[in-house]
């Protein structure tokens, strides 16, 4: 049982301020995991997303692969099918952003920074036919009432052929849009820094991105300190819930960039990674200055950790996961280098 204590962040009437304050992290239910290692057919370094298809079927994006980015993965361990290229040709990726999966689980997108377009693919051509790109969606393409900036870090399904991209731009921090228009955007940031350029870079450089599957909230964390905010999704309104920080963002600015870009120091205490949103929770690896990257903490919609769920010492970093039907399965890195697929009861 950790005795650590960690802080965390409430929210000013009339700004989002975050003020910190201590929380005694022993007091929640913790669980050492009993874990599976999945023996796998080929090798993974770097996988970032993995969502479960069906009860035999997942799905992985790891973009340091020389052949294919996306890749359908039997739960026994044997590589399916694997598609998304790199190149300039339709449909193909140089900078890619990650991949989501839409509710059905009938669409998945990955998003190219460099390109500025959303590139659509259909799960069951991508699985069974020959060429799964079911459309291409370039931003500039896209109309909006005013000019608007539109290069997100990620880009995510959300149900009615619709996505939600998510940035740092002061005027288009997150954004839902369809293949035609720009249907709304939200552009607050809790505050974190009084710096508003740096605030903003905290909330965007190495954060990570979720929406619940029903399309409800959204949450975002940061890996520069540690915090998160949960937005509340009704249609196509975007509102404030709530935000919390357990450590306050120490940083350098990467020299050169602009906009203005925040990195890690030797002074920074990294955050939070392997975020997965589920319909009545979310759940994240928060490293902290322990560096507790083999614990997963359970959060509420009212931003309490409500369980600790913690994998074999050995484990050295959690690289994503996804939770589905009381089941985890994680990509973990163990501390001999070794990137393995795992599965828990949770």
């Amino acid at each position: 049982m950790l005795s650590t204590l960690l802080l965390f962040a409430c929210k000013k009437e009339g700004d989002k301020k975050v003020e910190f304050r201590t929380l005694p992290f022993c007091s929640v239910v913790s669980d050492t995991l009993e874990i599976d290692s999945v023996r796998m057919n080929t090798f993974f370094s770097n996988p970032t997303s993995l969502f479960v298809i069906d009860d035999s079927l997942l799905l992985v994006f790891d973009d340091d692969r020389n052949d294919k980015l996306c890749h359908f993965i039997h739960t026994k361990g044997c590589v399916v099918k694997s598609f998304g290229e790199r190149g300039r040709k339709r449909g193909e990726f140089i900078f890619p952003q990650g991949l989501s999966l839409s509710g059905d689980k009938k669409t998945c997108c990955v998003y190219d920074y460099n390109m500025q377009y959303n590139v659509c693919f259909s799960v069951k051509e991508a699985l069974d036919g020959d060429n799964p790109v079911q459309d291409v969606i370039r931003m500039k393409d896209v109309e909006s009432e005013q000019p608007v900036k539109h290069r997100f870090y990620q880009v995510m399904a959300l149900a009615n052929n619709r996505f939600i991209g998510f940035g740092n731009h002061p005027e288009n921090r997150v954004q839902i849009f369809n293949k035609s228009k720009i249907l709304a955007t939200y552009s607050d940031f809790p505050i974190l820094d009084e710096k508003e350029e740096n605030n903003r870079s905290i909330w965007g450089n190495l954060a990570c991105f979720g929406v619940s599957p029903d399309n409800k909230h959204i949450v975002i964390t940061t890996g520069i300190g540690a915090a998160f905010e949960i937005l509340s999704l009704s249609g196509e309104k975007i509102s404030h819930k709530l935000e919390k920080g357990f450590y306050a963002p120490k940083y350098s600015i990467a020299q050169g960039a602009v906009p203005v870009c925040v990195v890690v120091c030797s002074e920074t205490v990294l955050g939070f990674n392997a975020l997965h949103v589920a319909n009545d929770c979310f759940y994240a690896v928060l490293a902290g200055p322990e560096e507790r990257y083999n614990e997963i903490l359970q959060f509420d919609f009212d931003g309490e950790c409500v369980h600790r769920y913690c994998l074999p010492s050995d484990i050295a970093y959690i690289n994503c996961m996804t939770v589905e039907e009381g089941k985890l399965w994680a990509f973990v890195e163990n501390k001999a280098g070794e990137i393995k697929l795992i599965k828990a009861r949770i």
